[in-house]
Formats: structure tokens, sequence, C-alpha cells
């Protein structure tokens, strides 16, 4: 089969989960004999005709580039320039299947213009709440669809009114694929809800393992009193919320791998964590967590997460979780190696902190994760 996967943005060393699972996907459906192609977005603006093509991994990528402004905005989702120039490489490709991972820094009708050309078999996977809300993530305590702060040149009315045609527009765009997928049952069970009008069935595809870790970590007995925290870096992940923890219990050290791009807020966390045991390692791998020997990982989300990728990566490095008491987390989490406390609430984590017999009760998490050629075939069976 000839198959397109479109994503919002591409390249070989990707940062974001959603982009990670495309390009696993890709290379495993690639490995297993069909035709893959990569049409991305881009941060990076251009002409309204454009086109650029480049290859990641021997895979063929086409970048669609915005010629606006502010085009991340939610409110300047849709582009005709996008969907003429989507349509033409569609008409070019004649592919069988179309998968569509995301809209943002494209445009809103990606599965409507690939119905509109014919094309046999249409997918979607959402990967987080961009398409219900205009914005990726649901705070948690978030019960129906609120809008996203209201931009200095819309007025209440305006951002209502805009936020309504949004949720419609995608609505009818969800409503055109063949098969819609989301990362766990809870996330499916979650866009459903806040759908008005139904979406028609969403069906759990769990990603697979992106990066299977080099060894588990050793463990001395009695358990340690050193925390990991490992991703990129941004509020909705409550590494501030960590921080108020600690600051409640003390005895604890907590090591942070990875990037925060935003300088306001990397200076504010570090600022706050010169009191503490806070290491700040920056990029990593899954070989430099295994060799840290960090007792437990630590994931603070303060949002509702679709999946979790790195509760599969800490079980297969063998550390037990103390994670946010999200309903994706407790999905695929080891029962009997976790410890969960109340999302968004650092008291609750101050608590578990201090219950030594709880986390002195957690064992070892046994590894569990989807290939990525079972997660490739599982998709391609549907």
């Amino acid at each position: 089969m000839k198959i397109v996967h479109v994503v919002h943005q591409f390249s070989s060393s990707p940062g974001g989960g959603t982009e990670r699972v495309v390009l696993a996907l890709a290379r495993a459906m690639r490995a297993a004999g069909h035709e893959l192609v990569v049409v991305a977005g881009t941060i990076e603006g251009g002409r309204a005709d454009e086109l650029r093509e480049t290859r990641v991994d021997e895979l063929r990528v086409i970048f669609l580039p915005r010629e606006d402004l502010f085009f991340e905005s939610w409110e300047k989702a849709w582009s005709p320039s996008v969907g003429e120039r989507f349509a033409r490489v569609l008409r070019e490709l004649r592919p069988d299947v179309v998968h569509v991972h995301h809209w943002l820094r494209l445009t809103t009708d990606l599965v409507r213009i690939a119905r509109r050309e014919g094309v046999p078999v249409l997918a979607c996977t959402l990967h987080d709440y961009w398409t219900q809300l205009a914005t990726p993530t649901r705070p948690v305590g978030m019960a129906r669809p609120e809008a996203p702060p209201r931009p200095r040149w819309l007025n209440r009315a305006e951002l209502d009114e805009a936020f309504a045609a949004h949720r419609l527009d995608l609505l009818d765009e969800l409503r055109a694929a063949d098969l819609r997928f989301a990362p766990s049952v809870a996330h499916a069970e979650g866009v459903a809800a806040f759908a008005a009008g139904g979406l028609g069935p969403i069906e759990p595809s769990p990603p697979p393992l992106l990066e299977v870790p080099a060894r588990r970590v050793a463990h001395a007995a009695p358990r340690g009193r050193t925390l990991v925290f490992f991703g990129t870096i941004y509020p909705e992940k409550g590494l501030e919320l960590a921080l108020d923890a600690l600051a409640s219990v003390g005895g604890w050290r907590l090591l942070v791998f990875g990037e925060c791009h935003d300088p306001v807020l990397d200076q504010r966390l570090r600022t706050r964590a010169a009191r503490f045991p806070v290491e700040f390692r920056g990029r990593f791998t899954m070989g430099d967590i295994a060799a840290a020997g960090a007792d437990y990982a630590l994931i603070p989300s303060l949002t509702h997460e679709s999946y979790g990728l790195v509760i599969d990566e800490a079980r297969c490095l063998g550390i037990p979780l103390i994670a946010a008491d999200l309903p994706a987390y407790r999905e695929h989490a080891d029962p009997e190696a976790s410890a969960f406390f109340a999302a968004g609430d650092p008291g609750s984590l101050a608590m578990l902190l201090l219950d030594e017999a709880r986390l002195a009760g957690l064992r070892e998490p046994t590894p569990h994760a989807v290939s990525t050629a079972t997660a490739a075939q599982a998709l391609l069976a549907r």
C-alpha cells in the first residue's frame, strides 16, 4: 500500500510524542513493505504555493509551509493555500491511505480534502485535545469545553463565536474519517465526552515503545530517596508542583532530565530549585536515565494526558512510579509498582513522599510496551 502520514512537524530527531510516534510507525510500515510519505507542517513560514521536500531516515517528507502570520493561533487554523497544495500532493501520490495525526500549522480540512480526492481509506489519531479545546491540553478539573485565554485582538463575543466555529469545524472533519484512533481508552472517552453531537467510535491504539532503554536500573536495598523527572519541560508537566512538594518534606533529591525551551520558565525553575538538592541534567537518552540510578520516576502532570510514554519507559528501566492520578496513567502503569497522588495537589504529593511504608512496598515494575512492529501491524490490519 501507499500510505501518507500527516503531522504538524517532522524531523530526524523529533522532540514531541506525536512526531516520535509517527516516525516510529512510518519506519515500521516501510519495513513491512509499504510505500510511505510524510506530509508535514513547519514552524518556518513560506510562500502560498511552496512545497519543500527532504528525506528523513530515507522517508520522503513533503512540507507545506504557511504563508500568513501568527498561523499557530487556533483561530487561524484553516488555510486555503495549504488545502490546495495538500490536494495537489494527493493527486500526485494517489495514496491508498491517508492518516492524519495533527492539523496544527496545516489546515483543519485535511480529511475532507482527502475524501474529495477519492482516497480509499481515511484515518486520524487524536493525540491530544486540540480538536475539542483549540489547545493540546485539558487541565485537571476541566469538566466541559472552555475556550483558551482570549487573544487581545478578540473581544469576548468574538472569542465565543470563534471557539464554537473551531469545534464544529473539527467535529465535521473527524466525522469524515473512516477510522478514528486514540492512544488510550481514557483519552478516547475524554475526547468523545467533549465532542458535541458525537464523533462515532474512537478505537484505542496504544503507541509503540519509542526507545528501548539500554539497561535496567540496579537498585540498592532499601531504596534511597532520589526522584527522576524526564521529558520536555513546560508548565503543564508539573515540575513547579514537584518543587512545592519538596519544599514541604525535605530529604529528597530530584534529577531533572530534559530541555525547557521557555527561558523565563527555565530561569524561574532554576531559581526556585536553588534551595533544594535538584540537578538539571539537560538533554538525555534512556541510557542516561538508567545510569543516574534514581529510585522513583516522578510524573506530576497537571493535565489529562492522552497516554504517557514516560510510564512505559520507566517500566522498561525498572523504576517504580510516583505519578499524578490520571485515567490514562492508571490504564497502563504497573499497579504494584506505582503510587498515585491527587493531580494538581502538591500537598497530596508531599504526603505520599512522607509515606515511607507505601513507597517501600512498591516492587520493581515489569516492562510493558507495544513493539513498533506490533503497533504498525495493528493499524494496518484495520
